[in-house]
């Protein structure tokens, strides 16, 4: 044996470790051992026996008193009251916060890193770990770590769920060691004079292949000990008792042997416990995923295959970031709410850049102001290592306070990871709502409750949900637009459009939802007697349909338009809806108009001019129809088609030749030196060697209207006639500085 050993002593709660702990430290220092015993328990009471009933200091009120670099060894390691002529009894509590909050595992974890790093278990020649054993998170599981662990004893009685506790323990270890590592003392059995109890440990311990060390006897000697604040081994006489311990003692001075864990399934595990019949030829699972005792405890675990999946990687949504970031990032556009960020400043700081840089980008360089992205309302609780442990709902009730002072027209609070693993209860503080300001609880849980789009879908559900208003009179010739794209941007200028449209028909926008508003426009979202999509996308339409599900709310079919043909059906849909076709008619005559005005102009330009175009598999028709107008042709079109749907960039794909290509750089350099194109046009940000083509970038959200391809068409030709100069040779130094 080493000269310095660790062990661990598992149980299920109640079962006794504490007193057996304590019991078998006092043997083994009475024998001449340095004995350290760590209580992790968040009871902190391992530790009491030894010390005659004071309590100590627990590592983590310490460390939450002083703080780590303060907190001093003495502060937390205190000596046993036995007294003792040649050795020493260490004692210490690891803790944990009050019951109900925060994280008790990571409080263990918290303790041992402090325990680490002071070197505090070298100084003993035994260390115990008495651990609650039917509470399985991973913070519980450090002890049992090969790191700490030297050997494992389990503590149990014959009732069934002790011994489905330790079974349940031999699982963990099993996860963390295989069947490859023995570090299986045995079990203590703690008798509770229950029917048949013997044979009950025994099958258990024959069907695991463990041996039973000792057995406890159930005795009032222990209600003795516990009464005088003391352990067994100090009172005078009761010596079948003291020689449990001292074999238990004997074991921890000369050496034990040692086996692998091998836990039962749950069906076996009752079957062979409860004595109805023999065990099955199945056996639980190791953490190498074959069957306990499927190997002998020197192999190695076999290779593990891995079935092929129908579906491919390419055909499965794309991840956008955690939900946390997504419910964030879309919670501020609800303009006079203040977004609380309930979790660590790193979280916060990461999707504070998420919002904030794309506004910051376009005003230093290109003078497009995004307020909502630029100038956010949105703080963090800035959860620390303390309110991890202890739990953060008292930092979250101030910071929610300390909002409310601000009078805004609303308090959202969103989860991250930590706040979700801690356990603390956001919807807490939605009752500190006003009936002015609501507080609103978003529990995204980072990235635990999905993706960036999840956590967009959970805000944009939730927020409407706590504020519109069901029962608002409707109102005649009044719209929300809903589902707008956050940071982009146009965002205003198509805003201007549609207001412009809907003003001409004598039709008012009564709410964005969101993109922006404020908490009274989202109040009184059920005014309008229609909804307008912005855009044709799965998230737009799922919020479309939670809308009709939960508010009734009544939608167009056409969403916001997108170039002539698509604004022509928009408007004349709208004036069908409100009576006002009329007035649709005559301003369709006016777009007509300035439409065909400003083509015409680009037809002397561009007539006969070739465009190579690579995009996205999203629908093309009103750039591609405005082309056709101006007289241009395609020399090619191609469709990276990443998420394999079917191809659906024009209504009318007999007009033209459609190829789906895969991302190679090289063959599109090839056809383009090969089709010598005028306009390189691409739905990403891409190069040329090609120094006589203009090289555009297709918007991801398009301008609305009439002129949603014009303005695009308008600003080739300057980028003609200026051969690159000027206005292009400012975006080139540009583009170089971000994308080279």
């Amino acid at each position: 044996m080493r000269d310095h050993l660790e062990i661990a002593v598992y149980g299920k709660g109640g079962i006794g470790k504490s007193t057996v702990s304590a019991n078998m430290t006092a043997a083994a220092a009475m024998k001449g051992l340095n004995v350290l015993q760590i209580g992790c328990d968040p009871k902190h009471d391992s530790t009491r026996l030894l010390m005659h009933g004071i309590a100590i200091p627990t590592v983590l009120d310490v460390l939450r008193d002083k703080g780590t670099e303060n907190a001093q060894p003495e502060d937390i390691l205190k000596k046993s009251e036995i007294s003792l002529a040649d050795s020493e009894i260490g004692c210490i509590e690891a803790g944990g916060p009050k019951p109900g909050v925060g994280c008790a595992g990571r409080g263990i974890i918290s303790a041992f890193e402090y325990l680490g790093k002071h070197h505090i278990l070298e100084q003993y020649d035994r260390v115990l770990y008495d651990v609650l054993g039917d509470v399985v998170c991973g913070g519980f599981a450090v002890p049992v770590r090969r790191e700490y662990a030297d050997a494992v004893f389990l503590v149990t009685s014959g009732e069934y769920m002790a011994l489905y506790a330790a079974n349940n323990i031999l699982r963990g270890i099993r996860n963390f060691d295989g069947d490859k590592y023995k570090r299986i003392a045995g079990i203590i059995y703690n008798e509770r004079k229950l029917e048949d109890e013997d044979e009950r440990v025994r099958r258990f311990a024959d069907a695991v292949g463990l041996p039973v060390l000792v057995k406890v006897p159930r005795s009032e000697v222990f209600a003795q000990a516990e009464e005088e604040n003391c352990t067994v081994m100090e009172l005078d006489g009761a010596e079948r008792e003291k020689n449990v311990f001292n074999t238990l003692a004997d074991l921890l001075i000369n050496g034990m042997t040692l086996y692998p864990a091998n836990p039962l399934s749950d069906e076996d595990h009752e079957r062979i416990v409860l004595g109805k019949g023999e065990k099955s030829a199945s056996k639980e699972a190791g953490a190498d995923g074959k069957p306990s005792g499927a190997a002998g405890a020197d192999e190695l675990p076999c290779e593990t295959a891995f079935p092929e999946t129908e579906k491919s990687y390419t055909s499965r949504r794309p991840l956008y970031g955690c939900a946390f970031n997504g419910a964030a990032s879309f919670s501020v556009h609800l303009t006079d709410a203040i977004v609380i960020a309930h979790g660590p400043k790193a979280c916060a700081f990461y999707t504070m850049q998420t919002i904030s840089s794309p506004g910051k980008r376009n005003i230093f360089n290109r003078g497009v102001l995004l307020p909502s992205s630029i100038s956010p309302n949105f703080v963090s609780t800035d959860i620390s290592h303390s309110e991890a442990v202890f739990g953060g709902m008292d930092l979250l009730k101030d910071a929610v306070k300390k909002a409310m002072e601000q009078k805004p027209g609303a308090v959202i609070v969103v989860s991250t990871c930590v706040a979700g693993i801690i356990g603390d209860d956001l919807k807490a503080v939605e009752e500190m709502s006003t009936d002015d300001i609501p507080v609103i609880a978003i529990t995204a849980d980072g990235d635990m409750n999905g993706d960036y789009m999840e956590g967009l879908r959970m805000a944009q559900e939730i927020i409407v949900s706590r504020l519109a208003d069901r029962n608002v009179p409707k109102e005649d010739k009044c719209v929300n637009i809903i589902g707008e794209a956050g940071i982009v941007t146009n965002k205003g200028s198509n805003f201007a459009v549609m207001e412009r449209l809907l003003s001409g028909m004598g039709i008012r926008v009564n709410c964005r939802f969101l993109g922006d508003a404020t908490a009274q426009e989202v109040k009184g979202l059920c005014k309008a007697k229609l909804n307008i999509l912005a855009a044709e996308s799965a998230d737009a339409y799922q919020l479309k349909e939670y809308l009709v599900k939960e508010f009734g709310c009544e939608f167009l079919e056409e969403p916001l338009p997108i170039g002539f043909e698509a604004t022509k059906n928009w408007v004349n849909a709208i004036g069908r809806f409100f009576g006002c076709e009329e007035e649709a008619a005559r301003i369709i005559e006016t777009e007509r108009k300035d439409y065909e005005e400003r083509v015409a102009n680009l037809k002397k330009h561009l007539e006969g001019k070739k465009i190579f175009l690579t995009t996205i598999n999203t629908n093309i028709d009103w750039l591609l129809d405005t082309a056709f107008d101006a007289g241009m042709t395609f020399a090619h079109i191609g469709v990276y088609n990443y998420l394999r749907t079917p191809i659906n960039v024009t209504k009318h794909p007999e007009r033209m030749n459609i190829v789906e290509e895969t991302l190679d750089a090289g063959k599109t350099r090839q056809l383009i030196k090969e089709l010598k194109p005028d306009i390189i046009l691409s739905a990403y940000a891409s190069r040329s060697d090609d120094e006589q083509a203009v090289i555009d970038v297709l918007p991801m959200v398009p301008d609305l209207g009439v002129m949603s391809a014009v303005l695009i068409m308008e600003r080739w030709i300057r980028l003609m006639q200026t051969k690159r100069k000027g206005e292009w040779e400012r975006d080139r130094v540009l583009f170089e500085k971000y994308f080279r």
